[in-house]
């Protein structure tokens, strides 16, 4: 096979691989819309019974939000793709930021999908295990910002807020699109490390820490967006390369 169409596939396929993981990011946004991510707030029996029946629907959610997770962190490992050549350094941190980000991720989610509708099963039946099930259930509630499950989340969100910190100024000296992921990476660490120490302050209140949280998150849809298009754009210039 010829070397130039081996640089070609090469090349496209490093572009190609973040841009098509944003467009799986856009579509299990929507589809997180309309999945429910946790029971209404009431008591225990309450909301043990909504569990069982809507089971299906709770596990579905957060399969979308792994799928989610999965593409968001593939897009921001592009970004520290991107910044190797000109901050090796930066480049490195931000990977191993990005990993550490992502395993924090994947704890409370597989936990989702894996452990919470078996505590939901065995606290239906008259069984030593109903108790216990019962306890870990509350520990692992999705919607307390002090509950072990969230700590992983917020975990890996602060973690994403380093790398996005150390991909400022890397993503500066690109294009225009990158520039602007460059800002928003930047707003986005700066505001989650300002949460951070507001809440290790007690400045801020637990009871708003998950909606804080959650606008600021918000941002990460921002760079995404700048860092596909840079990617559309390099897959346009190796096709045209490719065709001289």
């Amino acid at each position: 096979m010829p070397t130039n169409v081996l640089s070609f596939g090469n090349a496209k396929g490093k572009f190609a691989r973040p841009f098509w993981s944003v467009v799986a990011l856009v579509l299990a946004g929507v589809l997180a819309l309309f999945l429910p991510l946790d029971a209404p707030p009431g008591a225990l029996a309450d909301r043990l019974l909504w569990y069982s029946s809507n089971l299906g629907a709770f596990v579905a959610a957060w399969s979308v939000q792994m799928v989610a997770m999965l593409t968001l962190s593939a897009v921001l490992a592009c970004a520290a793709w991107l910044a190797r050549l000109s901050h090796p350094l930066s480049a490195f941190l931000a990977g191993t930021s990005l990993l550490i980000a992502t395993v924090a991720f994947i704890i409370p989610k597989f936990i989702a999908i894996w452990s919470i509708p078996q505590m939901v099963v065995a606290s239906s039946t008259v069984t030593s295990h109903a108790a216990v099930a019962e306890s870990l259930f509350q520990i692992l509630n999705p919607s307390l910002a002090f509950s072990l499950f969230t700590a992983f989340d917020y975990l890996g969100f602060w973690m994403y807020g380093v790398a996005a910190l150390l991909l400022v100024a890397p993503l500066l000296r690109l294009t225009l699109s990158t520039r602007i992921a460059a800002i928003s990476l930047g707003l986005y660490g700066v505001l989650y490390h300002l949460l951070l120490f507001g809440v290790l302050s007690g400045g801020v209140a637990t009871e708003v820490i998950g909606s804080y949280a959650e606008g600021i998150a918000m941002l990460l849809f921002i760079p995404v967006l700048g860092i596909a298009v840079y990617c559309r754009g390099q897959l346009r210039q190796v096709a045209a390369q490719a065709t001289l």
